[in-house]
């Protein structure tokens, strides 16, 4: 666990039973002490949410778009998901997400270097937007194996929001 002090405090009995707690999906990723990391990333998060599921480590090359060459010399990301249930709203979700990857070494100044990345991948039966565009359900789901396929591990029956389509429909089309 993190020595930094916990900002919530623990859910009795380890359940989020708040009013208007919800499944939410968060993908998580590190090009930096990848495994550890993501280790670190989750072990913290169990203890700010109501953790339920984690899903297996993957580890691989990053994936670009394929107009772009991939650079050899970039190092392997390591990914995964969790399913988590709460009350909080997106916002709130956000900002405590943003901390922890502070709180982990993040340095968005740096870049091709991830200490941790923490994004909110689907918040079920949600949509929201920003500035006009989605940014929940997260885009890289429908487009990205190491946001679908961790996603589809940790909760293959959630539906997609806006597509329709269960986790583990979108995981397989893109596997």
């Amino acid at each position: 666990m993190s020595d930094a002090p916990r900002t919530k405090p623990r859910f009795r009995a380890g359940r989020d039973e708040r009013e208007g707690a919800r499944l939410v999906v968060l993908g998580l990723g590190s090009n930096v002490d990848g495994p550890e990391q993501i280790d670190r990333a989750i072990d913290r998060l169990s203890y700010e949410y109501d953790l339920l599921v984690r899903s297996t480590r993957y580890v691989g090359p990053p994936e670009v778009p394929p107009d772009v060459e991939p650079d050899a010399s970039a190092p392997p990301y390591s990914n995964a998901a969790i399913l988590i249930r709460t009350a909080d709203d997106f916002d709130t979700l956000r900002e405590d997400l943003r901390r922890i990857e502070a709180e982990l070494g993040r340095d968005r100044s740096k870049r091709g270097e991830v200490a941790i990345d923490l994004d909110i991948l689907l918040i079920q039966g949600e949509v929201v937007r920003k500035d006009d565009a989605v940014v929940v359900p997260h885009p890289d789901l429908t487009a990205k194996r190491h946001a679908a396929i961790p996603s589809a591990e940790v909760a293959p029956f959630l539906v997609h929001t806006t597509t329709e389509e269960r986790l583990s429909e979108i995981a397989a089309r893109l596997a």
